[in-house]
C-alpha cells in the first residue's frame, strides 16, 4: 500500500480471462465474476484484462454451440492481433 492506496507489484501486461457460464450475465447486474476478477488482478498490478465469454451453455444444445463458436472466434481474433504485433 502507498499513500494513494494499493499498488500492485506486477508489471502490467495483457491478461485474457475465459469465462464459461450456464446463464447469460456479461454486462448485467448479475455478473459478479467480472468485477471480482478485475479487482483481484488490479490489486496485483494487472489492469489490461480482456474477457472472452462462453455464456448460455445450459440453455440448450444450439445456444451452447453458438456460445462456444463465439468464444472461439474471439480467441482467434485475439491470437491474430498478437501475431500482428509479433507476440507469441
Amino acid at each position: 500500500y502507498t499513500e494513494n492506496g494499493p499498488a500492485g507489484l506486477l508489471e502490467d501486461r495483457r491478461v485474457v480471462v475465459i469465462a464459461t457460464r450456464g446463464g447469460k450475465y456479461a454486462g448485467t447486474p448479475g455478473d459478479s465474476q467480472t468485477p471480482l476478477i478485475r479487482s483481484f488482478f488490479g490489486l496485483l498490478g494487472l489492469k489490461s484484462l480482456e474477457f472472452v465469454y462462453a455464456e448460455g451453455l445450459t440453455m440448450g444444445p444450439e445456444a451452447a454451440e453458438q456460445a462456444r463458436a463465439g468464444a472461439l472466434e474471439q480467441l482467434q481474433i485475439l491470437a491474430a492481433s498478437d501475431a500482428d504485433r509479433g507476440a507469441a
